[in-house]
């Protein structure tokens, strides 16, 4: 188990995760209509894009005269952690983090910086962008010690980057804490290959709607910061906060996969979900977040498992209208708003979902609730049958 004492959204809809929040808490969406020749598109694409005036402008208070040399993927990446160290660390913390080798950095995406292969010059390639390198060139850029941890795998990544992290700050680890970070940018390589999946939707996305033929393309970056619980157990007298929100365990399961189509039981997503709620009670779920791929049939094969488990009175939501689909960082950022919801006794409602279209198995959340239940799962699926499953709980 961790616990989180930082977070950071940098998005279409806000810079810090406060400002996320409330928009999908209104009811707003980054998703707009970009027309032929935007960015070099030889179409029209609905998407949600964050403006590249408005990332260097986010990343210069933290990148300083960097900030022009380095990537928009850089960019957002060191905005996106600087934001969250400095606005919502406890001050007791901050120091630490930034200097010490007892943090963990682990990095999601399912791309990298591949973008940036549009901007060749000998500056960008004789460093070349491997994965593992972007991150590493952030952390040393911020003077950050150790080694980056990178987790590729499909949409699910920040989940799974969690995970990672909570094997990291098991008991005994020469870690205290974990930081996660994760960012998804799009050109035309990344809509080319969304395209080709059969992901690209020239209508609004509308999550678990029996019309979902697919989805827009978004960017983000989000981030969150973990303590072990060792050390939460350590400093907590010290720790004024008025609730905390704990990572209690998260599985990742495979299911045969068939021409880009899931297995139709979904067995495997079913286990994982049976996994992390052995040991909590239905009663305790406030929310469900789910995270899909803009595809009716993964849909189905998480309402199929939902029911199969016996969640299918429980409260779900999804973000896909707010912010589009951003692969590795959404399923991170959709965490980080789970966990805010839970501090805040809501629940945020699932936008672009008609209730008269859909049938009746599961609770489909359109609008801002209350409730005072203390847990929450966040639930992912990606190409290739791989799922994710987490649970988080909030301790007062």
């Amino acid at each position: 188990m961790m616990y989180k004492i930082g977070d950071g959204i940098i998005s279409p809809l806000g810079a810090n995760t406060e400002d996320n929040y409330q928009a999908v808490k209104a009811g707003y969406t980054g998703i707009r209509q970009f027309q032929e020749g935007f960015r070099g598109m030889p179409f029209s694409l609905k998407a949600a894009l964050i403006s590249p005036r408005d990332l260097e402008a986010l990343a210069a208070p933290y990148c300083g005269a960097r900030t022009h040399a380095m990537s928009r993927y850089r960019q957002a990446m060191s905005a996106v952690f600087e934001s969250a160290v400095s606005n919502t660390v406890p001050d007791q913390y901050r120091s630490e983090i930034l200097s010490s080798r007892r943090v963990a950095f682990i990095f999601c995406t399912t791309k990298g910086d591949v973008d940036s292969y549009r901007e060749l010059t000998d500056h960008t390639t004789r460093p070349r962008l491997y994965p593992w390198h972007v991150p590493q060139r952030m952390m040393d850029e911020l003077k950050l010690p150790g080694k980056p941890y990178v987790v590729m795998n499909s949409s699910l990544s920040g989940l799974q980057a969690q995970i990672v992290a909570n094997r990291l700050l098991c008991k005994g680890s020469p870690y205290d804490f974990a930081v996660v970070i994760g960012v998804e940018l799009i050109s035309m390589f990344t809509i080319t290959l969304l395209k080709n999946a059969g992901l690209v939707s020239d209508n609004f996305v509308r999550p678990f709607d029996n019309s979902l033929d697919g989805t827009n393309p978004g960017e983000s970056a989000s981030c969150a910061i973990y303590m072990s619980e060792e050390r939460f157990l350590k400093d907590r007298k010290n720790l004024h906060l008025p609730a905390i929100i704990k990572f209690v365990r998260g599985v990742v399961t495979c299911d045969p996969c068939y021409a880009k189509i899931p297995h139709p039981e979904g067995k495997a997503i079913q286990r994982a979900i049976a996994t992390v709620m052995e040991e909590e009670s239905v009663r305790n779920l406030s929310f469900i977040n789910v995270h899909g791929v803009g595809l009716k049939i993964y849909d189905n094969m998480v309402v199929n498992a939902l029911v199969k488990n016996g969640l299918r009175k429980v409260p779900m939501n999804c973000f896909e209208g707010n912010f589009g689909h951003s692969s590795g960082s959404t399923s991170l950022m959709n965490s980080v708003l789970g966990a805010k919801s839970l501090e805040n006794e809501e629940i945020l409602p699932t936008l672009g979902y008609q209730k008269k279209e859909v049938p009746g198995k599961i609770h489909v959340v359109t609008d801002v609730q209350s409730s005072r239940k203390n847990s929450f799962l966040n639930i992912s699926m990606g190409f290739g049958g791989v799922n994710a499953v987490a649970l988080f709980t909030k301790e007062r």
